[in-house]
């Protein structure tokens, strides 16, 4: 569970950013570049529900073992928000489990390309995503 948690983690994180843009750019579909410990995902990043912060909800995921219905649609970042520096930082609640939010930032690396880190307990997951839409 905590290494699902970890991948889940490492992909909505990833999905807040592009080198100079804006929120309205990072809003789309996202794909995990390389699947992590075993899963793959696409998320969707959206403008959260009565806020000027980004949302992002699983729309696709697969991987070995892995049980689709529990995690499809499911809000899985909150919050986040451009920095001075050029990142995005916000918070990721894991839809299954009793984990509290994790600590995430995504950085720009272009507008079609992301990298992501999120952090429980000190220990990292961090990954590469790459624009769908």
């Amino acid at each position: 569970m905590r290494t699902l948690v970890f991948a889940l983690t490492a992909v909505v994180s990833a999905i807040f950013t592009s080198a100079a843009a804006n929120a309205k750019d990072l809003k789309g579909y996202w794909r995990m570049d390389d699947p992590l410990e075993g899963m793959q995902a696409v998320v969707e990043v959206y403008t959260c529900r009565g806020e000027r912060t980004l949302c992002g909800k699983i729309a696709a995921v697969v991987g070995p073992g892995i049980d689709r219905s529990a995690y499809l649609n499911s809000e899985l970042l909150r919050g986040f928000t451009a920095q001075r520096d050029g990142t995005y930082k916000g918070k990721l609640k894991m839809p299954v489990g009793r984990l509290p939010a994790l600590n995430a930032v995504v950085e720009p690396r272009s507008q079609n390309s992301l990298r992501f880190e999120a952090c429980f307990f000190g220990q990292c997951r961090s990954g590469t995503m790459s624009r769908l839409d």
